[in-house]
């Protein structure tokens, strides 16, 4: 894999992590790790792109402060709140990375399981997080147990935690799924495991560790989340069709 668009300095950039975010009390002390653990990866060729959906507490102020102090750093803003996966999918549109990683900025997963994905993905197109022992409400888990039988369905194995938010894969691989989602996508991750199985991409899963949020909390509750799946689903299945 060569490296991916060049940089500010004019270098490739050989990894892209995306972070969405909205309201997050701890948003300075996440973008700092990935900031770090970016820049050890590979140094002098990386990035982080934040794409806030349009936050209403002090996350906007912190993300300018923080894009004008880490020059890795770039700072997008959603004009209205979209949602996680209409972020996500500006942020893979923006990423020149070589790799696109992605991590949520709740701290769910800790930071450095990125970088054990990354020190696996040699011959892989994606590689996916697995939460094996979850950190959370009653109704994501019934979740994931549902997107777990939709996958195994259109992908034609099983995934575990198909909708992890800790992933890496190819520039190439995304350029593939992109025209396939709406930007209005509830979950791009769907789409994206969905096209790397039908079309025979390499897979590789390693368990990551999972914990309770340290700060704030979830703004996805049942009702909504309910028709979100709904939404999710169509999406998916449409995907799946056009591959």
């Amino acid at each position: 894999m060569t490296g991916g668009a060049p940089g500010p300095a004019g270098s490739p950039v050989d990894l892209t992590v995306v972070l969405p975010a909205y309201n997050e009390p701890g948003i300075e002390r996440v973008v700092r790790e990935v900031v770090a653990l970016v820049d050890a990866l590979v140094p002098g060729r990386g990035e982080v792109v934040v794409v806030d959906d349009a936050s209403t507490d002090d996350t906007p102020v912190t993300l300018a402060r923080l894009a004008v102090e880490l020059p890795t750093l770039t700072v997008l803003r959603q004009p209205v709140n979209q949602g996680h996966g209409p972020a996500l999918i500006r942020g893979f549109g923006a990423a020149r990375g070589a790799w696109i990683g992605h991590l949520d900025t709740d701290d769910q997963i800790p930071t450095a399981e990125l970088g054990r994905l990354w020190d696996a993905r040699d011959g892989a197109d994606l590689v996916l997080g697995s939460r094996v022992h979850r950190h959370d409400p009653r109704h994501r888990l019934v979740l994931t147990a549902f997107t777990r039988t939709l996958i195994g369905r259109l992908a034609g194995t099983s995934v575990h935690d198909a909708n992890v938010p800790c992933k890496l894969f190819t520039r190439e691989l995304w350029d593939e799924v992109a025209p396939l989602v709406p930007a209005d996508t509830f979950a791009p991750s769907l789409a994206l495991v969905v096209v790397a199985f039908r079309r025979g991409r390499a897979v590789r899963v390693l368990e990551v560790r999972h914990q309770a949020r340290l700060e704030g909390e979830t703004t996805l509750r049942p009702a909504r989340l309910a028709r979100a799946v709904g939404r999710s689903t169509l999406q998916t299945v449409a995907v799946a069709r056009r591959c």
